[in-house]
């Protein structure tokens, strides 16, 4: 007989006592179903431990209320405070106010610098000079692929989340002062962030397409991703803008396409082009069944039914977030076309469809029917005051586009001009 490779799930102990207020849970912890959610408290091996932390925030938890952070007598450590904040960006990301890109990209800056500052390290005895060295580091090989430095975008937003750690825990009383970081850790000069810009430009060129380049894709592009590419160029669609948008965003009786951004909740109206509501009809034809009822309401599902973009969540044992991988198959896709057509490089991608189509749409100067289009806010005082925006200045922004890619002007689109309301 061959022995099992089965892996034993352990027995659950017994309670040490009747009146014990925690139940043992498979993943090894003392837990405590509260107000529908299971919490835990510890592992099966500490039964006192885990009472005693389950005693310690079990008012909070019942009424409701986020448990006040723990700090020891002799100081909060860079771990502790760590671990605070993601779980305060862990309650964000649930909430649904942070992105899972933005969480994932603000653990990974968070867990690397408190490896460099050091896990058990009193952060009471952080001071200037570790802010320094820590921002040198991402300077001269922040990249933990390469032996290669971050760019100045990559360093701003590192220095923010560091920032933003320790602000989170003197606001939460984890820490009784401010933070000093010196003025060695601050972010990147707006003029250095304008030089590394005018030097990327130098070397890879402007993340722009010309009419050519566009029409190439289009031609050598299968559906689905013909559609997506002329909604980049007829109004500034962004790879999770296609992704999200719903089948009940598209009117085809008017050619429009309305819906909230994904990313900033902003209501945008899209005028469509005859070839794009052509190319949303064809891609609606063969679109794949969808294997849920969040994919079912989208317009764009790939060959397994899943949404284009999405994310992949890895779990603890504890049911705790460990980390999120981001799956984008409009890029994937993209970037495979454009090596086919040889026209890849660096900073070349989707989304610079949406930079082409604002850099064209500028030339109409009509500065809030653009906003409208591309889901921006109206900046300043006439954000408030205006009201609506007619359909004949947004179609007026996006024919002009249109003109600009195809050489002519005419369309075949609604001769609506009802408004729409503007935010």
């Amino acid at each position: 007989m061959f022995a099992s490779h089965k892996r034993r799930r352990r027995k659950k102990p017994v309670k040490p006592n009747p009146s014990f207020p925690l139940t043992p849970h498979n993943n090894g912890q003392w837990c405590k179903k509260i107000r529908g959610k299971v919490c835990f408290f510890g592992v099966w091996e500490d039964p006192q431990a885990a009472v005693q932390n389950y005693l310690r925030v079990a008012a909070d938890l019942h009424a409701g209320r986020q448990p006040r952070p723990t700090i020891s007598l002799d100081g909060v450590t860079v771990k502790e405070v760590c671990n605070h904040y993601l779980a305060f960006q862990l309650q964000k990301l649930e909430a649904g106010e942070i992105s899972p890109r933005w969480f994932e990209d603000c653990r990974r800056v968070v867990e690397k610098f408190a490896r460099l500052a050091g896990l058990n390290r009193l952060v009471s005895d952080l001071a200037p000079d570790d802010f320094r060295q820590y921002r040198q580091h991402l300077i001269r090989h922040g990249s933990s692929s390469k032996l290669r430095g971050l760019g100045v975008h990559a360093i701003t937003r590192c220095i923010t989340v560091v920032r933003g750690i320790f602000r989170y825990a003197y606001e939460s009383d984890l820490i009784d002062k401010p933070i000093k970081y010196g003025k060695s850790f601050e972010k990147p000069s707006a003029t250095l962030m304008r030089k590394s810009r005018q030097a990327a430009e130098s070397k890879n060129g402007k993340r722009l397409f010309k009419p050519a380049e566009i029409l190439s894709l289009l031609n050598a592009s299968d559906v689905p991703l013909r559609a997506m590419i002329l909604l980049g160029i007829n109004g500034g669609f962004g790879n999770t803008d296609c992704a999200r948008m719903t089948l009940r965003a598209i009117d085809f009786d008017r050619a429009l396409v309305e819906f909230p951004r994904p990313k900033t909740g902003v209501e945008r109206t899209v005028p469509l082009w005859p070839e794009t509501v052509n190319a949303l009809r064809q891609s609606l034809a063969n679109r794949p069944a969808p294997t849920n009822e969040e994919s079912a309401a989208l317009t764009f599902i790939n060959t397994f039914g899943r949404p284009w973009v999405r994310e992949i969540t890895h779990r603890k044992a504890n049911n705790t977030i460990e980390k999120v991988v981001p799956i984008d198959g409009i890029c994937q896709e993209f970037s495979k076309l454009l090596r086919k057509l040889g026209l890849k490089r660096r900073g070349l991608g989707f989304y610079s469809l949406r930079h082409t189509f604002r850099t064209w749409a500028d030339e109409v100067r009509d500065q809030h029917a653009i906003h409208r289009i591309m889901g921006h806010t109206i900046p300043g005082m006439s954000g408030i005051y205006v009201e609506e925006i007619s359909l004949d200045r947004l179609r007026a922004v996006v024919n002009h586009v249109r003109s600009k890619l195809f050489g002519t002007a005419e369309t075949s689109q609604p001769a609506a001009s009802t408004a729409a309301s503007a935010t």
